[in-house]
Parts: C-alpha cells; structure tokens; sequence
C-alpha cells in the first residue's frame, strides 16, 4: 500500500468509525479498533478490548439523530503504525439541524493484515456531552 493509500483508509476508517456510531451499529463500530485497542475521553479510558469495547457500544451508542464529522485531518504513517488528528463536529440531525459540540480526536493507528484499526482513539470534547 503507498503512502497515499494508506492516508485515504485511515480517513475512511475514521468515517467507518463515524457511521457505526451515528445508525446504531455497535459491532461495525468495535471492527474500527484493534483487539487491544482503547477508547478514552475526558481524560478516562473507557473500554479496553474488543470484548469491553463492544459492552460499551451496546450501551452507549445512542440511536438519537446525530452525526459525527471529521474535519482537517492530520495522518502521519510510519509503516504499520500511524497517527491521525482531526477536528469533531457533533450534529443533531433531528427535528431542527444544529451544532451540539465540537472537540478533536486524536488517534494512535495500527495495520492488522492489512486493515487500518484504532489502536488508541482519544475523544478531546470542547464543552460538555
């Protein structure tokens, strides 16, 4: 995979990873991450594993109208293992179209046969959930 390639799939891992969350679908979401793989926020780790990782989606993915935008992306790759930095904006999709949040993830990743997954994705929030 060149350099390029692998840029647009960790990009389309983050949007992967954006959808799972926004329809409701708790295991495509844990498929964005390692086995091993963290998910933290507000300075927590909150799952570790696939096995946490999925009990924490199957209670907390919303199934509210939202999604997840990714924005001015920063991908940097070193073989199998990179990081991308990239802006969040949180929309509410429901009756009025608004702006709930903002913050930034950044994300430590890591190609398993030949699949870009999370293996650390930090959620920054600027205000409060």
């Amino acid at each position: 995979m060149s350099k390029v390639e692998d840029h647009l799939a960790i990009r389309e891992l983050a949007a992967r990873y954006n959808r799972a969350f926004d329809y409701g679908n708790p295991k495509a979401w844990v498929e964005c991450f390692a086995p091993d793989g963290t998910f933290e926020m507000g300075g927590r780790v909150l799952a570790t594993g696939s096995e946490n990782l999925l009990k924490f989606a199957e209670k907390n993915i919303p199934k509210m109208k939202v999604k997840h935008c990714t924005t001015d992306a920063i991908v940097e790759v070193n073989g199998d293992t990179g990081v991308h930095d990239a802006y969040l904006i949180l929309v509410d999709t429901g009756d009025k179209v608004s702006v709930t949040n903002s913050g930034r993830y950044l994300d430590k990743v890591v190609k398993i046969n030949g699949a870009w997954k999370f293996q650390q994705r930090i959620v920054d929030i600027d205000g409060k959930m």
